[in-house]
């Protein structure tokens, strides 16, 4: 069985365990924000997955009820993976590290030229930190709704 291997009874521990490494965050990610809902749209993720590795998180993910996998309802070699209810919302922990990245390391994202898409800009030129979680399950919600009509 994939699901993730509790180390101990520590509240943190256990949030790392499921959720804290590099790929299963930004698996999560792609998906909240970006909508990616296929393996080889999760593939092209800049940050470069393995496929191997990307195959195991997304069985965590699964086992672990984060994520939920379904066929394709026109090509059956393709699956669709969407965030649960529960997947949805670690967009508390995501918006506590937009937070953090944004107040500490501004400077370094804001090398490039403004892109009105990126989440650091989303989440600065929101209202409020609330507002941006509001806003954030509420698009990915309709968006999920309308992907599992297909």
């Amino acid at each position: 069985m994939y699901t993730t291997k509790i180390r101990s009874l520590c509240p943190i521990t256990t949030g790392i365990d499921v959720i804290g490494d590099k790929w299963t965050i930004l698996i999560i990610r792609s998906m909240l924000f970006r909508h990616k809902h296929t393996f080889g749209e999760f593939l092209d993720m800049k940050e470069r997955i393995a496929s191997k590795v990307l195959a195991d998180r997304l069985k965590t993910l699964a086992a672990d009820d984060l994520i939920e996998k379904r066929n394709h309802p026109t090509n059956k070699k393709v699956f669709l993976y969407t965030l649960t209810d529960k997947g949805v919302s670690t967009i508390e922990i995501i918006s506590k590290i937009i937070k953090f990245s944004t107040t500490y390391y501004r400077a370094q994202m804001l090398t490039k030229p403004i892109d009105k898409t990126k989440l650091s800009y989303i989440y600065i030129h929101s209202k409020s930190e609330e507002e941006f979680i509001k806003n954030s399950k509420k698009e990915y919600i309709k968006f999920r709704k309308n992907l599992l009509k297909v």
